[in-house]
Parts: C-alpha cells; structure tokens; sequence
C-alpha cells in the first residue's frame, strides 16, 4: 500500500476484515512472504498513537497481500486517522514500512 486511504469503517463494527495490498511507489507489489506485520493508528485530531490490536495475517505473500481482522480497541472511537504498517523479515533483511494511510471511522448511530 502506497500512500492513499483505507475503506471507512463504524465504531464497533469487527467485520468485515480488511484486506490491503502493499505495494511500492511504482505499483509492484512487496513480497511479504516470511513477514511479520504490525502496524500503528494515530488519530490526527490529538496526534496520540496506539498500536494495532488486531490481527495482521500475510494471506498471499508474493503478491503482497494481508488482512486486518480488527480487535474492539481498533475501531472503538470515531475519527480521522493515519494507519501505517510494518513488516519484519529475517535478520538478513531490512524491514519495511508504509507510506501513511488516512482512515475514517464513523460514529454509531442505533436506531430507537
């Protein structure tokens, strides 16, 4: 995932999962195959940064490709934020990093 946006989500929603590719600047795709992925969410109205608290799993790691299956504490407030990701390889690589992602996620509202 180059610079760009994450699809919205609601407050409290868990599901669906998102699925991202990374890709590089020119559009390829970064082989995760191997990776270990973290990532962090930093809300741009406060500037405070949390980690990911949910899962991050390589589902097809040549082409890049890995789902976000969210924990409660990832979309539990609603706001504008900055996502970012990154990925640890064996010790012989050097790891990688994303550009930031913007992501909304939208308040809640129950009908009575």
């Amino acid at each position: 995932m180059s610079t760009g946006m994450l699809p919205d989500r609601v407050k409290g929603g868990l599901r669906p999962s998102q699925s991202i590719q990374w890709q590089r600047e020119d559009g390829t795709a970064e082989n995760l195959t191997g990776a270990t992925l973290t990532g962090t969410i930093t809300n741009r109205a406060t500037a405070a940064t949390r980690a990911i608290a949910g899962t991050l799993t390589v589902t097809d790691g040549a082409a890049g490709q890995f789902r976000w299956d969210y924990a409660a504490g990832d979309v539990d407030a609603a706001g504008e934020y900055d996502v970012q990701f990154g990925a640890a390889f064996a010790a012989d690589e050097t790891p990688a990093r994303t550009f930031v992602a913007r992501w909304t996620v939208h308040d809640y509202r129950a009908v009575a």
